[in-house]
């Protein structure tokens, strides 16, 4: 529950990004392969995707909490 409460502070609220997206994606003759809504997505995740997925596996790592151990 914290962790989602935690994600919910670093997401944008504005929607639009993503809708504007989905809107170019529909309608347009000639649709993106990938599309950035925001800033993270330009800087962080479309260069990130580049990568192979053992450094993008490494580098995920590092931001996301470990599972906890079951017993």
């Amino acid at each position: 529950m914290t962790a989602t409460r935690e994600m919910g502070k670093k997401c944008n609220p504005n929607l639009s990004l993503v809708t504007d997206c989905m809107e170019h994606a529909l309608t347009s003759c000639h649709p993106r392969c990938r599309y950035a809504a925001g800033w993270d997505a330009k800087l962080l995740y479309i260069p990130l995707c580049y990568l192979p997925s053992a450094l993008s596996d490494i580098f995920l790592s590092w931001s996301y909490p470990k599972p906890s151990q079951s017993e």
